[in-house]
């Protein structure tokens, strides 16, 4: 079952366009949203807040027609943004009260429990806060309402390192604890290598590819050998070469091939969620390396 289903979602925004865009975000899983910046991560999570409209395509949130019940799915949904939307001349002790009104499960204890653990002072004015405190700030908010769907846009940019794998670890115990669907956007994506079931990429405003994390993995290998292997035939196996004088290198599903042409003469690696992106962005440019 679907926490989220986007169905042919089309956008035109001057040379720029979401096109003919499908996603199936699973309920009860963490499902990583990746792409380089520009590629249409934000846009089309803007179009399931219906911040933006879309040209076409229907979305649907938690059974719910989202245009038709959005004040409804609002109070189910957690929201963490890249940038700081959060009011500048009120502090975060004054923000909760206001959200109270706001979120018809709005858990005050939850929400100071967060700021205490997240180190945010609760009487400082928000706008007197680091960009760092800000986003605890907006996570603390989105945890302390009881959502059904937590939305993160880039929670971790600005965040130190050790805050990081805190809140990676905070978002791991919501899974085993409650029903929670968590779509994380991310350019960080080692964030995604730890906690993500599945990956989701998109470029130049389309997805490239929908996929189990596992399944990910399993299906793409990073392969190196040497120069006098490749032809026309095995390089059509690669995606994204690279050559340089100690060889080549690059990805591909069909590493299987690989093994069996020429033994422990190629070198057949894992690969990351970065360099799957890497190689599949070389392989649209068409550039190598000589």
């Amino acid at each position: 079952m679907n926490a989220i289903t986007v169905t042919g979602l089309h956008k035109s925004m001057g040379e720029f366009k979401l096109e003919g865009i499908d996603m199936n975000i699973k309920k009860g899983y963490i499902t990583g949203l990746i792409g380089e910046n520009g590629a249409g991560k934000s846009t089309v999570i803007n179009h399931m807040l219906t911040l933006k409209k879309q040209d076409a395509g229907q979305i649907n949130i938690l059974d719910k027609d989202l245009e038709a019940e959005r004040t409804a799915l609002l109070n189910e949904i957690g929201l963490v943004f890249a940038e700081d939307r959060l009011p500048q001349n009120i502090t975060p002790d004054r923000l909760g009260k206001l959200l109270r009104t706001f979120y018809d499960r709005w858990d005050k204890e939850t929400f100071f429990s967060y700021l205490k653990t997240f180190n945010v002072r609760a009487d400082r004015k928000i706008k007197y806060l680091s960009t760092g405190e800000k986003v605890k700030l907006s996570i603390a908010i989105a945890l302390s309402h009881k959502a059904k769907l937590l939305i993160l846009d880039e929670p971790t940019s600005n965040l130190d390192p050790t805050f990081r794998l805190e809140l990676l670890e905070i978002l791991q115990e919501l899974m085993v604890d409650e029903e929670v669907t968590i779509l994380f956007s991310t350019h960080i994506t080692s964030d995604l290598d730890k906690i993500a079931d599945y990956i989701i990429m998109i470029d130049d405003g389309k997805v490239i590819f929908e996929m189990e994390k596992e399944t990910l993995f399993e299906t793409y290998r990073k392969v190196k050998g040497s120069l006098d292997m490749l032809d026309a035939e095995i390089e059509s196996l690669i995606i994204g070469t690279t050559r340089s004088s100690l060889g080549f290198e690059g990805m591909s599903k069909e590493y299987e091939v690989f093994k069996e042409l020429f033994g422990n003469k190629v070198v057949i690696e894992p690969i990351t969620i970065d360099e799957i992106m890497y190689y599949i962005k070389k392989e649209k440019r068409g550039f190598d390396n000589v």
